[in-house]
């Protein structure tokens, strides 16, 4: 049996008490009610129970509705007037109450619609403010802002985050112009991503919005109409993203891949050179024209440490100062430059004040944390140097004096050969380190992401497995220049099954034959270079064969794939170091190593079609490898 209503009647006429309890009877509707005479009771009864409905006559003052709504506002309130006082019933409702009875048309049947229709409309408002709470708390809680806007492009609603993002209260944004928080170059962009009612579906782009505060912010803005269940869309959702954060990682990330570049092509450039004057003056002029100046000269320190002499120097006209051969070092600005390692930078001399130098930079050169020199850079213009110039600037004298000490080195002595090979192995090693966690963090990060950053995560993964192929190749090639084959029994087996490990997601077919070869722990890499090349140009599809079988004493080795194959034109040219076949290429040196192992190994390699004619259907690796007996474990 349902709870009875809880009726509370308000009123100072007895006469319309007992009228309304009479009608309820009449209603058959399980009801508990308590009467109070005089407003201020009411409300003290209010304070003391539990009511669902009040019945309230307001006398003359319209107010009465508000103060009980105000003191209850869960519970619906129903004015008790006269026909004579709708007007007042009106404002009432304006102010507070919930519906209205004139007294004199009151009947059971009104009555019981009454009740509930305001007790249906109280939990409807109730069931509305608890979704609205929720939208709000769930608004407040994304990391992306959230706006509506009209037609006109008129904010009519404002989420926490996106009051945040703009640095205003979010009282504030409704009624204000979308656009009006939009950088001016960028806001016909956003216009007409705003104004794209005819069109469905999500729109996007990315928009400079600027703060209270006039900072400019990088923004991933998302639109999309919003229905209202017609036809026409009466307004727009807007996701807001701040992508600030982002922007300047990856403006940092392109400045730095600048700078590498540059450093790049100076390392390159000492690398090329046969000798100290031609490296010198090799990276003097890249550094020159990476910097657009033009002319400067390279001081480096005598053995003693107490003069710096000028031994490379373009673009400096005769008698010009910066062409001194020998410089003090307790002078300026070499007492600072040389003798304390500080960079000093002229972005501006005075209009002929010095032999047409209106910029000067002089960067110490270090070598293994000793300044060894310096460079000096000189323009006939003004130039301001920008932070990213001098931390580029002072990378190149770094990496000169690293080349400096390298080419002393390879002119020089065994001992810093010897000691050369040694950071060379420690570098490759410290780097295999790294590429292992890398590519396990890069691979880990794919499997969180989706969309476009998993497939970046995707092209990082792949970028680190380069340069592990790099180190590893590279390896190989510095152990076979250094050690003599000594040849021993190897389980051919074995090493083909290692390898399929290293490449778990390709397909790859191989049946055991029990043979063994005669080789040495390089032979690993003949099969990691061929399977890895098959995986990498054949694509996720290809499938990879390997076999093997034996004749006149050795054993022939079959890799074959199902991939793009090698046209005939490049087939003869593919053993030759450096050669590269297309995009997916790599330093060109793999299968150079394959075709020098098997050659070491006393073999020979070629390269076929998979299926004779067709080299679109794939290519062929046949190679022979030579035959002997296995290891037993027995001793004689």
């Amino acid at each position: 049996m349902p709870d009875p209503l809880r009726l509370l009647i308000v009123t100072g006429s007895p006469d319309d008490a007992s009228l309304v309890l009479e009608a309820l009877r009449k209603t058959g509707l399980p009801f508990e009610a308590a009467s109070c005479r005089r407003f201020d009771e009411g409300l003290d009864a209010l304070r003391q129970e539990s009511f669902d409905v009040v019945l309230l006559d307001p006398g003359r003052d319209p107010g009465a509705a508000a103060r009980v709504s105000g003191q209850t506002p869960g519970i619906p309130v129903i004015l008790l007037v006269s026909r004579d006082d709708l007007d007042l019933a009106v404002r009432a409702l304006w102010r507070g109450a919930d519906d209205y009875l004139v007294r004199e048309e009151i009947t059971p049947e009104l009555l019981a619609c009454t009740l509930r229709h305001a007790l249906a409309l109280k939990r409807a408002e109730a069931a509305l403010g608890r979704v609205e709470g929720m939208w709000r708390e769930i608004g407040g809680s994304l990391h992306e802002g959230v706006l509506v806007v009209d037609r006109g492009g008129v904010i009519m609603f404002a989420s926490a985050r996106m009051a945040e993002i703009l640095g205003y209260p979010a009282g504030e944004l409704p009624g204000t112009s979308f656009l009006s928080f939009v950088d001016q170059d960028d806001a016909p962009r956003a216009a007409a991503l705003i104004g794209r009612w005819s069109e469905d579906g999500r729109k996007e782009a990315e928009l400079r919005l600027r703060r209270s505060d006039g900072e400019a912010v990088a923004a991933r803005v998302a639109a999309s109409p919003v229905t209202a269940g017609g036809e026409e869309h009466p307004g727009m959702a807007i996701g807001v993203a701040d992508i600030t954060g982002q922007k300047t990682a990856e403006e940092k990330v392109r400045r730095r891949n600048a700078q590498l570049d540059a450093i790049n092509q100076v390392v390159r450039t000492a690398a090329a050179s046969a000798d100290m004057d031609e490296l010198l003056a090799g990276v003097l002029e890249k550094t020159l024209e990476l910097l657009g100046f033009e002319g400067g000269g390279v001081y480096l320190i005598d053995p003693g440490r107490s003069r710096a002499e000028l031994v490379a120097e373009t673009g400096l006209p005769e008698g010009d100062s910066l062409r001194q051969r020998i410089v003090d070092l307790d002078i300026p600005p070499y007492d600072a430059v040389i003798g304390q390692g500080i960079p000093h930078f002229v972005e501006d001399y005075p209009e002929g004040a010095g032999d047409g130098i209106r910029a000067f930079a002089s960067i110490p050169i270090t070598a293994e944390g000793k300044v060894i020199g310096a460079v000096n850079l000189a323009s006939r213009s003004p130039h301001i140097f920008s932070p990213a110039e001098r931390e580029l600037l002072t990378s190149i004298s770094q990496e000169i004096g690293s080349a400096v000490e390298r080419m002393r080195l390879r002119e020089g002595l065994e001992k810093a050969h010897e000691q050369a090979n040694f950071y060379l192995d420690l570098l490759t090693h410290d780097i295999n380190n790294a590429n292992t966690a890398a590519i396990g963090y890069a691979m880990l990060l794919r499997e969180m992401l989706s969309g476009p950053e998993k497939n970046l995560a995707g092209k990082l993964t792949a970028a680190v497995r380069q340069s592990a192929e790099i180190i590893r190749n590279v390896s190989a090639i510095r152990r076979i220049a250094q050690e003599s084959l000594v040849p021993r029994p190897v389980d051919l087996d074995a090493v083909i099954q290692n390898v399929i490990c290293l490449f778990p997601d390709a397909d790859i077919v191989y049946e055991p034959q029990g043979r063994w070869v005669a080789a040495d722990d390089l032979l690993s890499e003949v099969f990691i270079n061929l399977v890895g090349n098959a995986a990498k140009f054949g694509g996720p599809g290809v499938s990879i064969r390997i076999s093997t079988r034996e004749e006149d004493g050795t054993v022939a080795v079959s890799v074959e794939d199902t991939g793009p194959g090698i046209p005939d034109a490049e087939k003869p040219r593919v053993f030759e170091k450096f050669r590269k076949g297309g995009a997916k290429s790599g330093k060109g040196i793999g299968l150079y190593i394959v075709r020098v192992l098997i050659e070491r190994y006393g073999g020979r390699i070629r390269v076929e079609d998979r299926v004779p004619g067709h080299p679109e259907s794939g290519a062929a690796f046949r190679f022979t490898l030579p035959a002997c007996l296995p290891i037993t474990g027995r001793t004689g």
